[in-house]
């Protein structure tokens, strides 16, 4: 009896062993200890033309939007762009964009595939060349090796932008067969952004003017009623002190008399 519980003890940990020493190999195998190169140059694509979609809210969400483009195509090329820095901005305000790579330089897109996207609500757009960019590259082996360079990798893009003083945005994740290219250019910034961006910006901007207008008027109402009081106290004095001169001139007469 004490024979096979020992002999179950050692299954046990024999198993366990296993079992890490499988997650070890694997956590590794996606990227874990890879090394990481931020370096600044041509990016080895030119234009791009995607199809995408826009949202809303925290990264996190980008998944099902992946999840999607990649089940409509799978032989294509997906792409992630991150236009807020989520340690400044709310999640629930962070914007992005994910799509699917049409086409890449001056060769056309099929049309079975932009029809395809256009179908399923995706828009199209053209993503120009750029002849600087912050970029590295990581290995895409598993699922894991996504969050294992999202976490690894931005840290790294942000200190290496920040001790080179550059001007670098939107982020961008481009899922090739075997790696993921993190690139941020450092010319032509604008023309990342999708026209839904832009229009948010212009709704924003003029809710705060319409803001600063009415708090414009408010404040020349409470102006224009302050003077008002002053003007009919000022009335209301005058009148008080006409009438005590009148008063006070009768009684000296009354008395005189």
């Amino acid at each position: 009896m004490e024979t096979e519980a020992n002999d179950l003890v050692f299954c046990l940990i024999f198993l366990l062993i296993l079992f890490f020493s499988s997650v070890c190999y694997f956590l590794v195998y996606s990227g874990l200890f890879t090394p990481i190169e931020i370096r600044a140059q041509r990016p080895s694509f030119t234009s791009l033309r995607i199809a995408y979609k826009f949202a809303r809210g925290p990264y996190k969400n980008a998944g099902h939007l992946f999840t999607e483009a990649h089940s409509l195509i799978p032989e294509l090329k997906t792409i992630g762009i991150y236009y807020d820095d989520p340690q400044q901005v709310n999640p629930s305000e962070l914007r992005y964009c994910v799509g699917i790579i049409l086409s890449e330089g001056e060769s056309e897109p099929d049309n079975a595939h932009l029809s395809t996207c256009l179908e399923y609500g995706f828009k199209e757009l053209v993503l120009p060349a750029v002849d600087h960019a912050v970029l590295t590259t990581f290995p895409f082996k598993s699922t894991v090796s996504i969050f294992i360079g999202v976490a690894r990798v931005y840290p790294k893009l942000a200190e290496y932008i920040k001790e080179s003083k550059l001007c670098a945005h939107p982020m961008i994740e481009i899922y090739e067969d075997d790696k993921i290219v993190f690139m941020s250019p450092l010319s032509k910034q604008d023309e990342f952004y999708v026209k839904e961006t832009q229009e948010e910006e212009l709704t924003n901007s003029a809710a705060e003017e319409n803001q600063e207008t009415q708090e414009l008027i408010h404040h020349q109402i409470n102006h224009s009623n302050d003077k008002q009081e002053e003007t009919e106290k000022s009335q209301m004095n005058g009148v008080m002190e006409d009438s005590d001169e009148s008063s006070g001139s009768s009684f000296e007469e009354l008395t005189h008399s």
